[in-house]
């Protein structure tokens, strides 16, 4: 048999999959425009706080530009924000990385170390790494441990070496080193043609701290980077062809937002993050688990499968070796009378092909009964007494067991059951037969029928010969016999416990049989009805 199931239990959880991701694409859509839509009321409430204090007004879009950050840092994507005046023109934007600097003995991050403007964006990528190596870079101070507060120094400082815009208090780095007692290492050094013709400052700082845009547990800096760069992008995109009007919004069909935060001065907003890599990232537990489960359901199913198909193969030789053997004996007894046999033995070769025929009938009879009983016929269901029934099956079987000297007792409770006569009366029999087939001559059957827990429990002993433990898991499969001879001597069709089964199936029940004590007992369970 061709392995078709697991490519298609993977087919079909990799549309499930499609579904599931394309609906959490819609949600990861809003979640981004809820985070963006939150990011600028809170720049709104930033720009009232500080254009009402007392800042130098040069000072404020830098002050603002502080506090802008990476709203959407955590999801693997970028925001960025750009500030303009009244007239539209450009006075500040959000840094890709900003350091913030405490001038010595003030005990306030009034300074800003722009890396910006003389880093590329692969040098900033590799700046953002050294940060995530290393997180003592990400935050310096003088004093040991704990934040800075302005305490006095312990020999330590952050030196920056750059371009000082004094009137703002914006430094651009060219070397950046972070001095101790007894040693010192440098952040970064940048060899950017920004510095060429420009005075070069040295600066030295309590304590400093150093935030990138990025940077994300959830992406590479390279990630970030292009979000960054596609955020850029649009606003870029935006503002094309609007200018910066304090009078009026405008909003793209990309997130993209120009909008007067109020006052004199307008800010440029937009982000960029990947929902596709978001739902990815949120769906991959969910997307292990359903494979691993697909690929098992795929292998179990397979090994069903198999094992239905050598079952029937099995059915069907088994089928074929009952069958063969009538059917040769029919054939040479029919040859032998077509030859004219010797008249006194013409009657007994008649009586062996009608007992042949009569077999094969049964035989037939009984791979019909087992069929619908598998294909799950409706059953003519109705309320029955199962203890009479009991009776009535083994009333006929009496003289039989008399003649093999067998006792049988018989003790039945009064228990109701919903089922087909026909097909119960055709079990018990199945079961009776096997007890007197297999219980030696002179010995005991004891036949049971109680209620338990709720289910009606037929069972029958015998004081036959115990059956070996491999066995007994399979009597119940259609033509297994425990002699493997499969000698016809041994009587019936080999599908009576099969039967029983089917039949106990169909009701709603079960069987099986054990060895106890010096004999076996086959148990029949089917579901109680209510009493009549």
């Amino acid at each position: 048999m061709k392995r078709t199931t697991l490519p298609l239990f993977l087919a079909l959880w990799a549309v499930m999959m499609l579904i599931l991701g394309a609906l959490n694409v819609d949600k990861q859509e809003i979640m981004l425009e809820g985070a963006m839509e939150a990011a600028r009321q809170e720049r709104m409430r930033d720009y009232r706080e500080i254009w009402s204090g007392d800042a130098a007004e040069i000072q404020k879009p830098a002050i603002l530009v502080g506090r802008l950050g990476n709203a959407l840092y955590e999801y693997g994507g970028a925001a960025c924000f750009r500030i303009y005046d009244a007239e539209g023109r450009e006075v500040d934007r959000s840094q890709m990385t900003l350091g913030m600097a405490c001038p010595p003995g003030t005990g306030v991050y009034s300074w800003q170390i722009r890396f910006d403007a003389v880093l590329t964006p692969q040098e900033q990528v590799a700046l953002t790494e050294k940060l995530k190596e290393d997180t003592s870079w990400v935050y310096f101070t003088g004093t040991e441990g704990g934040r800075y507060t302005g305490e006095e120094t312990q020999g330590r400082y952050c030196e920056v070496t750059g371009v000082a815009d004094a009137e703002r208090e914006i430094i651009y780095p060219k070397i950046v080193r972070y001095v101790y007692e007894d040693s010192a290492k440098t952040l970064m050094i940048s060899t950017s043609d920004f510095f060429e013709g420009k005075e070069l400052t040295t600066l030295r700082f309590d304590a400093v701290r150093i935030s990138s845009a990025l940077f994300s547990r959830t992406a590479s800096p390279e990630t970030m980077l292009r979000a960054w760069e596609e955020a850029e992008a649009k606003l870029d995109d935006l503002l094309e062809d609007d200018q910066p009007n304090i009078d009026s919004v405008v909003v793209s069909d990309d997130g993209s937002e120009c909008a007067p935060l109020g006052g004199d001065i307008i800010m440029a907003s937009s982000y960029a993050c990947n929902p596709v890599r978001l739902t990815a990232r949120a769906l991959w537990p969910t997307a292990l688990l359903t494979l691993l489960a697909a690929v098992a359901m795929a292998l179990y199913t397979d090994k069903k499968q198999r094992a239905a198909l050598a079952r029937e193969r099995a059915f069907s030789r088994a089928a074929a070796h009952e069958l063969k053997t009538p059917l040769a004996v029919l054939r040479t007894h029919a040859e032998a009378l077509r030859e004219d046999i010797a008249p006194e033995k013409r009657e007994a070769y008649l009586d062996t092909i009608l007992d042949e025929s009569d077999r094969m009938a049964a035989l037939v009879e009984q791979l019909l009964v087992l069929s619908r009983l598998e294909a799950s016929v409706p059953l003519e269901r109705a309320p029955l007494e199962l203890s009479d029934l009991v009776r009535q099956v083994w009333q006929p079987l009496e003289l039989q067991a008399e003649q093999k000297e067998i006792t049988v007792d018989l003790a039945l409770e009064e228990v109701w059951v919903q089922g087909d006569r026909e097909r119960l009366r055709q079990a018990v029999g199945n079961l009776a037969a096997n007890a007197l087939r297999h219980c030696p001559a002179g010995r005991n059957i004891r036949v049971t029928l109680a209620r338990e827990n709720g289910w009606a429990c037929l069972r029958v002993y015998n004081d036959g010969a115990p059956i070996a433990p491999e066995d007994l898991a399979r009597l119940f499969e259609p033509f297994y016999r425990g002699d493997k001879s499969r000698s016809r001597e041994s009587g019936g069709t080999g599908l009576g416990l099969a039967i029983v089964r089917a039949a106990a199936l169909a009701h709603g029940g079960s069987c099986r049989a054990a060895n106890e004590g010096e004999g076996v007992v086959f148990t029949l369970r089917l579901p109680e009805a209510p009493r009549l």
